[in-house]
């Protein structure tokens, strides 16, 4: 019966409290454990019975209150109904999105600690609003940087188009934000996004006293290298072709280089998120994965040729920049590595 209850979606998250006979106690103790709130012997004291409804609501609003703050809505309903769906460590396909502030220490020098938390807390509660309309569970919050989850605790067949379109989202938002705070932290404020796809471990990370439901495992290690390469790539949102294989071309944009991973065997393939579903940039997109290819093909000349009309229409293409000049260091007697490495740190 307690377990219909809670379970129906007609019913809410009501508060339930056993009312039982003296001698039925060992049922109320079998109640409670399968998810009673309270419980009290007959025949019950109506005041003690009202107060022990309000002590339980104001637990139940509690912790509401809590996991609100990392899960959206549609999850939350569903980890209420099954109060054990967090604790129960288990594989999962999901999303990770791994959010970087640019420039944060330089930022953090220029305009001291307080004022720095005062900017830092006000962009993390605007991508935190982002990524729970998105869907997304808020993992972790680790200085400058937020990592956010889909496709777990509740499974979702489209948790690589969910982050992906709130990385977009975020990169809109972005904007606004850096004018809000232009003039403050003298500076754009300005974000580096990695998204990967993949098997991992899911459940609560953190303890009994300080809940930290997320991921673990390779698919969170390659998000975050995935990020860190955007500072390196000149890219605002990339991610891996996991993820890009489960968009549309459209979101999927173009594909940047392959990358060696410490601990990854085989090289990863990066691809430029959004970038191409600009109507004005389609052509550039084509133009730069024609100059890779060839690139990877040893054709130099013929990708120094695509290249340098491509610079010419968009000189700020910073992908661009890079392959021209490891196209180059090759032409100039350089060794030839298709397979990009990225630089520590």
């Amino acid at each position: 019966m307690i377990h219909r209850i809670r379970s129906s979606p007609t019913t809410g998250k009501p508060s339930i409290i056993v009312v039982a006979d003296a001698d039925a106690r060992f049922a109320a103790a079998d109640a409670i454990e399968n998810g009673a709130d309270d419980y009290l012997e007959k025949p019950a004291d109506e005041r003690l019975l009202h107060a022990r409804i309000r002590s339980s609501l104001r637990q139940i609003d509690a912790r509401l209150a809590e996991l609100s703050k990392f899960l959206p809505r549609n999850i939350l309903n569903q980890v209420l109904c099954d109060k054990n769906l967090l604790d129960k460590p288990c594989p999962a396909d999901v999303s990770v999105m791994v959010c970087d502030v640019r420039g944060f220490s330089r930022t953090s020098e220029r305009v001291g600690p307080v004022q720095t938390i005062t900017w830092i807390s006000d962009v993390m509660n605007e991508l935190s609003r982002i990524v729970l309309d998105h869907g997304g569970t808020i993992v972790d919050y680790v200085g400058d940087e937020i990592m956010a989850m889909w496709g777990a605790p509740i499974a979702s067949p489209q948790h690589a188009v969910e982050a992906c379109e709130c990385a977009i989202a975020i990169q809109k938002a972005v904007g606004e934000l850096s004018e809000k705070w232009r003039s403050t932290v003298g500076g754009d404020t300005r974000m580096g996004i990695g998204i990967n796809s993949g098997l991992a471990v899911v459940g609560n990370t953190g303890s009994t006293h300080r809940i930290k439901y997320g991921p673990l495992g390779d698919t969170v290690n390659l998000a975050s290298r995935v990020q860190g390469a955007t500072k390196y790539l000149r890219s605002s949102i990339l991610m891996t072709q996991s993820t890009a294989s489960r968009v549309d071309a459209k979101l999927r944009g173009r594909r940047v280089c392959s990358v060696r991973v410490h601990n990854i065997r085989e090289p990863v393939q990066l691809y430029e998120l959004g970038h191409c579903g600009k109507q004005d940039l389609s052509a550039g997109c084509a133009a730069y994965e024609l100059a890779l290819s060839a690139f990877e093909s040893e054709k130099h000349a013929e990708a120094q040729d695509i290249l340098a009309e491509l610079l010419l229409e968009q000189p700020q293409d910073g992908p661009a920049k890079l392959l021209m000049l490891r196209v180059i260091q090759s032409q100039l007697g350089g060794a030839f590595d298709p397979v990009w490495t990225l630089p520590d740190g």
